[in-house]
């Protein structure tokens, strides 16, 4: 059903998702043998269908231990302006990103995983999360403010 590069593929997205290696093996491993009792309609769509069943794995165990963080609904005056081509503009280093990468929350991770990794648009992941193509684009724009604002009190506290 899955190939070797497939797995490795949806490994990621796994470790997109989870906080830690163990879990996201933990999380693949309880995806694929949902997706063997119950294989897609469509063969050919066999990864999307499995990208599905890992994220509401995900959210089931998240909400199982009751640790699922509800983020506050944003008027639309608020959307960003700017597409998702725009996140190139940030220049972080390893460590910056490290860190950057440990305060997001599980969905931030996995929209820069599905942007950044797959290579999808805005208007792709909205679909494979099922949200509007606006809520992606303010979840991006509240990212990109967070991680400036902490770029800046990084290069203060430097310059201190």
């Amino acid at each position: 059903m899955f190939d070797q590069q497939d797995l490795n593929r949806l490994f990621r997205y796994c470790c997109a998702l989870c906080d830690a290696r163990p879990d996201a093996y933990d999380l693949l491993q309880s995806a694929i043998e949902r997706c063997i009792r119950t294989p897609p309609d469509d063969p050919e769509r066999r990864i999307a269908y499995a990208m599905r069943v890992i994220r509401n794995l995900h959210y089931d165990q998240l909400r199982r231990q009751r640790v699922v963080v509800f983020e506050p609904l944003e008027d639309s005056s608020q959307l960003p302006q700017a597409g998702m081509d725009s996140l190139e503009s940030i220049m972080i280093d390893r460590d910056e990103l490290e860190h950057a990468w440990r305060r997001m929350t599980t969905v931030e991770r996995e929209i820069i995983y599905l942007w950044a990794v797959e290579g999808l648009s805005a208007a792709e992941i909205s679909v494979q999360l099922e949200r509007p193509r606006g809520s992606v684009l303010s979840i991006v724009h509240r990212m990109r403010k967070r991680l400036q604002t902490q770029n800046s009190n990084t290069d203060r506290a430097s310059q201190a």
